[in-house]
C-alpha cells in the first residue's frame, strides 16, 4: 500500500451550490477510509486474509464493521434480483431475502470464484454499479 493516496476532488462551479465531490482510489471502502482488504481481515467471519502492517483497528470500528455485515441484506438481495444479470439473480435466490450482508457476500464469493480479501470490495462494487447510492457497508 503507498503511504500517501492521491484523492481527487472537485468543487462545483455554479455560483452559490458549493458541492464537492471526491474520487476513491477503487481499493478504498466508500465511507470507510480503509482499504477493503483491511476491513473484510477484520469484520467477515472465517476471513483467511493474512495479517497487515496498518495501524490497528479501533474496537468500536470492529464492532460497528461486524454490526453492518449481520445486518439485513434485503435491498442488495433484491437490487441484485432485477438487474438482470443471471450469475447476479442466482445469488439472490440462494440467499433469499432474510439474509445477512456477510451471508451474501459469502454467497456471491462461492458463485464467482472470487478470492479472500477481495470478496467485500467485488460486492461493494457490483452494488454500486448497479445503483449507485446503495451501500455495501
Amino acid at each position: 500500500m503507498p503511504l500517501v493516496v492521491q484523492v481527487a476532488q472537485y468543487v462545483c462551479v455554479a455560483a452559490g451550490c458549493g458541492a464537492t465531490w471526491r474520487i476513491l482510489p477503487v481499493f478504498l471502502a466508500r465511507h470507510l477510509w480503509r482499504a477493503w482488504k483491511t476491513v473484510e481481515r477484520v469484520a467477515l467471519p472465517g476471513a483467511a486474509v493474512s495479517p497487515s502492517a496498518a495501524p490497528p483497528v479501533p474496537t468500536r470500528t470492529r464492532c460497528r464493521w461486524r454490526s453492518r455485515l449481520a445486518a439485513a441484506a434485503r435491498v442488495l438481495v433484491v437490487l441484485l434480483a432485477a438487474s438482470g444479470g443471471l450469475e447476479f439473480e442466482a445469488v439472490a435466490a440462494q440467499v433469499g431475502l432474510d439474509a445477512s450482508r456477510a451471508e451474501l457476500v459469502r454467497s456471491y464469493a462461492e458463485q464467482t470464484s472470487v478470492v479472500h480479501g477481495a470478496r467485500l470490495a467485488a460486492v461493494a462494487t457490483v452494488a454500486h454499479r448497479l445503483e449507485r447510492g446503495i451501500r455495501l457497508m
